[in-house]
């Protein structure tokens, strides 16, 4: 079990690592009427988006049998080697990263029903999170963990990669309007720098699998 979740890590650093899914949850607790309670709603669809995705994810092995096994390290070092080169080439499409896409000013007006909306489409929407999402699942699925270990560890993957995001609505929901001034230069921040912070995660990441892979040949 903690070999699963100890590779279950990997994946949910790359979902988690995701600016434009904080700067989101940001923008609803300091820009919309209903603070709170989008925060919290866009922070619930989120995590059930994730654990719907794992748990349809864990169901392939059965569907296919050889994948009925262990995840071979030659699969970890191989996906190691590929977030690794995803996050190069982030690296050096950085400065093309920075701006705002227009329909951000939208989600002002924005309730929770839709902020759970939004939390759930950020994550089926986005190819590198359903790639990490669906990686989680496989894992577990071909691991020799009980009913109640697979549940424990959808939920440990689903918490882990939502970490980030409940970070500004956690703030918010402790000291509310002070940490306006925080949360906006944290956001403003990760405008800045969201290919800096993208790439260097997606590289951290893709080391520590071909780590871990090679560690186990």
């Amino acid at each position: 079990m903690w070999s699963v979740l100890s590779q279950l890590l990997a994946p949910a650093m790359v979902v988690a690592i995701s600016p434009f899914s904080i700067i989101v949850a940001i923008v609803l607790v300091l820009h919309t009427d209903r603070a709170r309670a989008n925060g919290w709603a866009f922070l619930a669809g989120r995590l059930l988006a994730l654990a719907a995705v794992t748990v349809a994810f864990m169901q392939a092995p059965r569907l296919i049998g050889n994948l009925n096994r262990p995840v071979s390290p030659r699969v970890l070092i191989g996906a190691g080697a590929l977030l690794l080169m995803i996050g190069v080439w982030v690296w050096f499409r950085r400065d093309r990263m920075t701006e705002e896409p227009p329909w951000l000013a939208k989600l002002t007006r924005l309730t929770p029903i839709g902020a759970a909306v939004i939390g759930m489409l950020l994550v089926v929407s986005n190819p590198k999170m359903l790639a990490a999402t669906a990686a989680a699942g496989l894992l577990i699925g071909t691991a020799s963990v009980s009913v109640a270990g697979a549940g424990g560890a959808v939920v440990y993957y689903s918490v882990v990669a939502s970490s980030t995001v409940a970070v500004p609505v956690l703030a918010y929901a402790a000291v509310g309007s002070r940490a306006d001034d925080q949360l906006t230069r944290f956001k403003a921040w990760l405008h800045r720098h969201s290919g800096v912070v993208t790439a260097v995660i997606l590289a951290a990441v893709g080391i520590a699998l071909l780590v871990i892979g090679i560690s186990e040949i």
